[in-house]
Parts: C-alpha cells; structure tokens; sequence
C-alpha cells in the first residue's frame, strides 16, 4: 500500500490489515494470515509501527490501544 498521509495522525481511522495469526494442529493447507479491520484514533505512525487508540480513560493515556506493522497493512483510510 502507499504510504499512510502524516495528516491522519490524531484522526480517526480505520485500517485494513493482515494479521499473523497461530496454528496448533492444523494441515499446512489452512495456514493462512487473517484479514481485519481495526478502527482508533492514529497516535503514533512510523517506519516500524502504527498505533490505534481504540479507547482512553478521560484525562489520561490509560486505555486499549493496537499496534500493527505497516507492511501488513493493506488499506488505511480516514472516517
């Protein structure tokens, strides 16, 4: 994908990625990575992360937050 616009930083978002994800006990042939979508406020974008603050305790920056690699995203757009 084309690098994510500085200008989404503090904005909304919502990110369309591939998620690496574990098998136990599975053939090779269902080993596959997993789409998803993640939706937050942008906080931190560089080359090695991106971070989603998905909810926040008023006043603080307590909360749930995602960090995604940015070569596993596929899509990122502002909302």
């Amino acid at each position: 994908m084309k690098k994510i616009p500085k200008s989404y930083l503090q904005k909304r978002v919502a990110v369309t990625w591939e998620d690496p994800s574990g098998y136990i006990n599975d053939d090779i042939s269902e080993v596959k990575m997993s789409v998803c979508i993640s939706e937050g406020t942008l906080v931190v974008l560089d080359e090695e992360k991106l971070i989603l603050r998905t909810s926040v305790y008023p006043g603080s920056h307590v909360g749930d937050y995602t960090i995604i690699h940015p070569a596993l995203v596929k899509q990122c757009k502002a909302l």
